[in-house]
């Protein structure tokens, strides 16, 4: 039997959950709502420090830099927040009716958005540096190790830009859409889940390609260990997990986490440990070490559809927000 994760404390939301963030000195929470409205609270207590009117029609990104909070919306825009003081700081505009993808450099000190055809990197000011334009819809953005390159999937391709001075660095080419994309954090892999129901990847520097198929769904959720050697995916009704570890993950066994009673949708790891969290329609929240072991460590069930999870990369904390607009925070061991 797995043991009941820890509470910690619990908030309301005004709506549906479309995004989860900790701050990176783990002080903050933040959580984003389909009415628009950002949430700030005190990571630890959970008291609420600020309500944001971030985005009519809906927030749909929130990523933490170095100093601020940035929000991607349906009005068009990124914006830059003092979460801290609850204060807008810039408005970023888009070149579509929405911005979706958000993306810190690694030093958090850059930040690329992107909605439509078009991605542009800012500045911590909100000064545009970079406008890049891609020939499809981008559905995913992520930087390399250095925040050098900046990579984005659109339509059956993978676009890699240099920042230093906007230009295209490379196209990389596959044969079915491409749904999301997450690139390690040690710079080595570019994942992609994939319309025909695989994972395809390439490995930078010799940009040598693989995939790995034979998924029920579409991989919709990617999540990559701290270490960048473990990726967790969905699209089966167990979270398949494939190590990066030697010449893998071609030819090996992936680890499989089952013990959802629906497939699992949304994923989240832990930026330094060895833990992921997931969730999904069957309202469990799992908490699993991915050291081989194939029963979660923790679980609770939320009220509702799990919608967004995310880990504090500082304090013993993780977080899941429901459908319904339950916010949970539990307190979890580290190894």
């Amino acid at each position: 039997m797995s043991s009941a994760l820890t509470p910690a404390w619990q908030a309301t939301l005004d709506d549906y959950p479309t995004a989860l963030a900790a701050s990176r000195d783990g002080s903050l929470i933040a959580a984003g709502t389909a009415s628009g409205q950002v949430f700030v609270f005190d990571a630890s207590a959970g008291d609420r420090l600020h309500t944001l009117d971030a985005h009519a029609n809906g927030v749909l990104g929130l990523a933490w830099g170095r100093k601020w909070l940035a929000s991607a919306g349906q009005d068009g825009h990124a914006r830059l927040w003092d979460a801290r003081q609850g204060q807008a700081l810039a408005a970023l505009p888009g070149k579509s009716a929405w911005v979706q993808h958000l993306a810190w450099t690694p030093d958090g000190k850059r930040l690329a958005s992107a909605g439509g055809k078009t991605a542009r990197l800012w500045d911590e000011s909100g000064t545009q540096l970079q406008e890049f334009t891609a020939p499809a819809g981008i559905n995913g953005l992520g930087w390399n190790g250095v925040g050098g390159l900046l990579a984005a999937a659109a339509g059956s391709e993978v676009l890699v830009w240099r920042a230093v001075d906007g230009g295209l660095d490379r196209t990389l080419k596959w044969a079915s859409t491409l749904l999301n994309l997450s690139w390690s954090p040690d710079g080595k892999v570019i994942a992609c889940g994939c319309l025909d129901k695989s994972v395809h990847f390439w490995r930078a520097g010799p940009w040598v390609d693989s995939r790995m198929g034979g998924y029920a769904r579409k991989p919709q959720a990617l999540a990559w260990s701290g270490d960048g050697k473990l990726l967790a995916t969905t699209g089966e009704d167990a979270i398949i997990v494939w190590s990066f570890t030697g010449k893998g993950p071609e030819g090996s066994r992936p680890l499989q986490l089952l013990h959802h009673l629906r497939p699992p949708e949304v994923l989240a790891a832990h930026a330094k440990q060895p833990l992921l969290l997931s969730g999904g329609p069957d309202r469990a929240v799992l908490l699993w070490s991915l050291k081989s072991e194939e029963r979660p460590l923790g679980l609770d069930r939320l009220e509702d559809s799990v919608a967004s999870l995310a880990f504090n990369p500082v304090a013993k904390l993780a977080y899941a927000a429901g459908a319904d607009g339950q916010l949970r925070a539990y307190w979890i061991d580290l190894p």
